[in-house]
C-alpha cells in the first residue's frame, strides 16, 4: 500500500470519527456569508432552470385521465430564454482580442515577449470560445466570476512532477459564486462553491478569497452530504457537515496568505442591470430577470400549439359494418378495427349510401391565431430584455432584417451590446493581470520576460472587441481618415480607438510608417526623380 493511500486511510477514518453535530443546510448557513438565500432561491436559482428550459412551478402541468386524475405531464418549451441570451452573447463577444504592451522599442515583425506569454495562456484555456459560453451564461445569472491559479500535478506518491506547473483560469456562474466582501468598485471578496459526487456522497468545496489592497487570502472548506439524503430536484444545494479537506483534496491548503500582491485573482463582472429584487446586493440581475412573465407565457403559447397539431391530428368516423372483427391469437379476446388498406369492394346489409360514408371529423387548426400570439410576446419580450423591436419572430417573412437595422447606433440592441460588453472589459483586464502575477509568483519561465522585476505600471492590457456585426466598420475607418486629414483627431488616437490598438503598439506602428516613409523617400532620391530638372 503507497504512503498517500495510508494517508488517505487514515484521514477518512478520522473524518468518520469526528463529533459534528451540525449540519449545514445551505452555504448561507455558514459564518461570514451575507444573508443572499432569498436572492438566490427566487431569483439565481429560477433564472437556471428557466435557462435549462425546465422550471417544474411551470412545466409539470396537471393531465388527469380517468384511471388517474392526479396525472400530470410536461409542457413544451420554447427556449426563449436560452435563445435571448444566445443571440446576445454572440453579439457581444463576436470576435475577442486581448493585447498585453510592455512599451518596448520592437523592429520589424518582432513581437511582445509579455503579450506573447499571455496569448500562450489564453490559448491553453481556450478562453475565447470559453469566454464566450460563460457571458451567455451569465447573461442568465446576472453575472459570473472569473479565476486564476496555479496547477502542479503530482505522482502516485504525492510528489510534484517536473515542469508540470501550468497557469488554470476558471469559470464560475453566478450559482457558484457569493460576494462576502464589496464596495461600489468592486467584489473584494467572495466564496466560489464546487461540488464533486464520490460513492453516495456530494463532496462540497468552498473557497475563500479575500483581498485587502495588499494581502491575499485562500481558504478551503470542505463538507459532506449524501447524494439521496435530500430529493428536492430544484433546491439549493445540500453542504451537510463538515469534513476534512485532505480527504478529497491532498494537496490544498486549508489557508494561504500572499502578501505584497498586487491585486486579486479572481473578478466578477455582472449585467449592467439595477437589481431590483435586493438592491443592497452586488449580484446582476438576469436580463431576463423582469420578463419571466412573458416567458411562461411564450411557453404556453408554444406548447399549445404543438399539443394543437397533436391533437387535431386527421379523424374519421366510419359505419359499424365497416368495422372488423378478429381473434387476438394471444389473447383469444375478439378485436375490432378499421383497415384502411382494403381497396376490395364489400357487401354491407343496408341500401342507404348515406350509411355506407366513411366522413371526415377532423377538427381545423388555429395556426395563425397562435402564430400571432406567440409574435406578440416575442415583441413584448424584445423590449424586455433589451433587444430591438422585431429581433426575435416566430416565421419567416418577418424575421429577416436588414444590417442597417442591426449595426444603427440608435438601435437598442447596439446600445445594450456596448452597456454589456463595458462590464466585460475590466473583468477580462483582471484577469489578464492575475495570469502576469500568477507567473510572477511562481517564477515562472517565459523567453524575454523577468517576472520577478515586473511591475503592474509596466505594461498595459487592451481589450478589444470586433463590431463588425453592430457597427459599419468601413465606415467608421473612412470618419476618422477624414477628422485625421482635416487635423481634428491624431493618428494615434485613431490607431488606438478605431483599430484597437495599444498605447505602445500605436507607437511602434508610427515609428514603423516614419521609417518606411524614410526608406521611400531616399529611393526616390536616389532615382533622380526629385532634382528639380
Amino acid at each position: 500500500m503507497s504512503l498517500r493511500k495510508k494517508v488517505r486511510d487514515a484521514m477518512e477514518k478520522a473524518g468518520a470519527n469526528m463529533q459534528i453535530t451540525q449540519e449545514f443546510r445551505s452555504i448561507f448557513d455558514v459564518a461570514g456569508v451575507p444573508a443572499f438565500n432569498q436572492f438566490y432561491t427566487f431569483g439565481i436559482f429560477p433564472w437556471k432552470y428557466v435557462y435549462k428550459g425546465f422550471y417544474s412551478p411551470w412545466h409539470v402541468v396537471p393531465a388527469p385521465t380517468i384511471l388517474n386524475e392526479k396525472e400530470t405531464r410536461q409542457m413544451s418549451s420554447m427556449h426563449a430564454a436560452k435563445a435571448v441570451c444566445a443571440e446576445m452573447a454572440g453579439l457581444i463577444v463576436s470576435e475577442l482580442n486581448v493585447h498585453v504592451s510592455t512599451g518596448q522599442t520592437l523592429t520589424g515583425d518582432q513581437t511582445d515577449p509579455l503579450d506573447d506569454f499571455v496569448q500562450k495562456v489564453l490559448k491553453e484555456n481556450n478562453f475565447n470560445q470559453k469566454m464566450q459560453e460563460h457571458v451567455e451564461e451569465s447573461l442568465a445569472l446576472g453575472g459570473g466570476g472569473l479565476k486564476a491559479w496555479y496547477d502542479v500535478k503530482h505522482d502516485s506518491e504525492g510528489n510534484e512532477i517536473p515542469d508540470s506547473g501550468k497557469i488554470m483560469i476558471g469559470f464560475a456562474l453566478a450559482d457558484q459564486f457569493v460576494p462576502v466582501d464589496w464596495d461600489n468598485a468592486k467584489v473584494n471578496g467572495c466564496v466560489f462553491i464546487s461540488r464533486r459526487a464520490i460513492k453516495g456522497y456530494y463532496y462540497t468545496r468552498l473557497e475563500w478569497h479575500r483581498y485587502d489592497g495588499t494581502t491575499y487570502s485562500i481558504d478551503n472548506q470542505l463538507y459532506k452530504a449524501a447524494i439521496n439524503k435530500y430529493s428536492s430536484h430544484e433546491s439549493q444545494d445540500i453542504l451537510g457537515f463538515r469534513y476534512p479537506l485532505n480527504t478529497i483534496y491532498p494537496f490544498l491548503d486549508e489557508h494561504t496568505e500572499i502578501k505584497d500582491m498586487p491585486s486579486a485573482l479572481f473578478t466578477y463582472y455582472r449585467t449592467p442591470i439595477a437589481n431590483n429584487l435586493d438592491d443592497d446586493s452586488p449580484l446582476g440581475m438576469s436580463i431576463y430577470g423582469n420578463a419571466m412573465e412573458t416567458i411562461h407565457a411564450l411557453d404556453i403559447c408554444y406548447d399549445s400549439f404543438i399539443r394543437e397539431f397533436r391533437l387535431g391530428r386527421r379523424r374519421i368516423i366510419v359505419p359499424a359494418s365497416s368495422v372488423k372483427q378478429v381473434i387476438d391469437p394471444n389473447t383469444g379476446t375478439p378485436r375490432r378495427y378499421f383497415d384502411a388498406t382494403d381497396e376490395v369492394y364489400q357487401a354491407f346489409s343496408t341500401d342507404d349510401p348515406d350509411a355506407m360514408k366513411v366522413q371526415d371529423d377532423t377538427v381545423s387548426l388555429r395556426v395563425e391565431e397562435h402564430v400571432s400570439a406567440i409574435n406578440a410576446f416575442l415583441s413584448i419580450l424584445c423590449l424586455q430584455v433589451g433587444f430591438s423591436a422585431g429581433t426575435f419572430t416566430f416565421n419567416q417573412s418577418n424575421g429577416v432584417r436588414t444590417a442597417t437595422e442591426v449595426i444603427s447606433e440608435e438601435s437598442k440592441t447596439y446600445k445594450s451590446v456596448v452597456n454589456m460588453q463595458q462590464q466585460i472589459k475590466p473583468a477580462i483586464e483582471q484577469i489578464v493581470r492575475a495570469v502576469i502575477n500568477i507567473a510572477r509568483l511562481y517564477d515562472v519561465q517565459a523567453d524575454g520576460v523577468d517576472f520577478a522585476t515586473l511591475k503592474d505600471d509596466d505594461y498595459e492590457v487592451k481589450v478589444d472587441f470586433d463590431d463588425s456585426i453592430l457597427e459599419d466598420r468601413g465606415a467608421k475607418i473612412d470618419e476618422g481618415l477624414k477628422l485625421t486629414s482635416a487635423g481634428l483627431m491624431s493618428k494615434k488616437t485613431f490607431l488606438i480607438n478605431t483599430l484597437g490598438m495599444t498605447e505602445d503598439e500605436a507607437d511602434h506602428e508610427m515609428q514603423r510608417i516614419a521609417d518606411e516613409k524614410k526608406v521611400t523617400a531616399s529611393i526616390f532620391d536616389l532615382s533622380g526623380n526629385n532634382t528639380g530638372e
